[in-house]
């Protein structure tokens, strides 16, 4: 974990109470047609919650007490006709009608894996470890509160010369939950975090529904843009990476804040390269550590007149999703999956974040 967010929320998870699992599934199973679709698709639920170890089909199908369920569970996740969407959206209204989303907040999850036999599995660069590493590349949405949060949507890049189904085109398949053209948009509007680094920040923008959402992006030290200018506009010619435009502490664009203790942030107005961006002004933000001034952190968002101490706490709720994703999502298998389909793969991670879900909701 980061350096600048030792604050975030540390939580423990116990095995939910059996009322918890039985509501739920009545709610997010709503959509099933068939009464042996929602049997076992509470079955698979309470599998993710008990199975030792990884949660293979067939781990699961033995923390039930039934090993030859696991042909059965096999089919309802790979093949069954049920569609996994309207569980998502379930799910979603379940938390947000329990309490207003701080943040809508969306992060990168590589899954290594070896060899071909899942999904989506593809070499691809890995900044974190810089190294070329195999594995499947995930983004999950996440909805992210003062109390708890829970992935509610994935999606899921293709490997080497695929094209992943279920996509819009011209649109990130993760956010479309929030896109207010999209069917039934029920959910309510707050600042969505894109925490991963990003350096092509018009070319994300044009991807997120920033119309009915501000967003607040991660950026590569090297995303560049159009600093504000003492005479009061944006500069025409001249572009500068993120860590040079904040560096430079005396700059009459500038202005700096303790936004908790021990912190300490800069703010820049600043605009994108592009001819296209020239209308829209963002704001850069850094943030650090007053011991550690080189390890800082960098943000650009569109909220207008943001503030560094709501800048800074939309980045501890994105550190606690970071946090709570790595031991909760071991616990509902988000990592677990094994298989050649999409729609498996898709199936399996509804179910592991309705189970992650019940563990933190069960803890709140």
């Amino acid at each position: 974990m980061s350096v600048l967010h030792t604050e975030a929320r540390h939580t423990r998870t116990t095995a939910p109470a059996q009322e918890l699992i039985e509501a739920l599934c009545a709610e997010l199973f709503s959509s099933f047609r068939r009464a042996d679709h929602h049997v076992k698709g509470e079955q698979y639920l309470r599998g993710l919650l008990t199975a030792s170890g990884r949660k293979s089909i067939q781990n699961i199908a033995r923390s039930l007490g039934d090993e030859s369920a696991a042909q059965r569970l096999h089919h309802f996740i790979c093949n069954a006709p049920w569609n996994w969407k309207p569980v998502r959206r379930a799910l979603a209204q379940h938390l947000t009608d329990r309490a207003q989303p701080e943040a809508w907040v969306v992060r990168r999850m590589l899954i290594p894996k070896t060899g071909t036999s899942s999904v989506g599995v593809h070499r691809r660069f890995v900044p974190e470890s810089g190294r070329v590493e195999s594995g499947q590349q995930a983004h999950g949405l996440w909805y992210a509160g003062r109390e708890l949060n829970t992935p509610i949507d994935w999606s899921l890049s293709p490997g080497a010369g695929r094209a992943a189904p279920h996509s819009r085109s011209g649109r990130h398949p993760v956010t479309e939950q929030l896109d207010e053209s999209a069917p039934l948009p029920e959910l309510p509007a707050a600042p969505l975090v894109w925490d991963s680094p990003v350096r092509d920040v018009a070319g994300l923008l044009h991807l997120l529904p920033v119309e009915r959402v501000h967003a607040v992006v991660r950026l590569s030290p090297d995303a560049s843009f159009r600093p504000f200018t003492p005479s009061g506009r944006f500069s025409e010619t001249l572009t500068l990476p993120a860590e040079r435009i904040l560096a430079a502490r005396q700059a009459p664009w500038l202005s700096d804040a303790e936004p908790a203790p021990g912190m300490r942030t800069a703010t820049a107005r600043v605009a994108l390269p592009s001819a296209a961006g020239a209308g829209r002004g963002l704001t850069l933000f850094a943030q650090w550590r007053k011991e550690q001034p080189d390890a800082a952190e960098f943000w650009v968002t569109t909220m207008p007149g943001a503030v560094p101490a709501d800048l800074h706490r939309l980045t501890v709720l994105a550190r606690s999703v970071e946090h709570d994703s790595v031991r909760t999502g071991a616990k509902a298998g988000l990592r677990d999956f094994e298989g050649r389909s999409y729609e498996g793969w898709h199936r399996h991670m509804t179910l592991a974040s309705a189970a992650y879900a019940a563990l933190m909701l069960g803890n709140a």
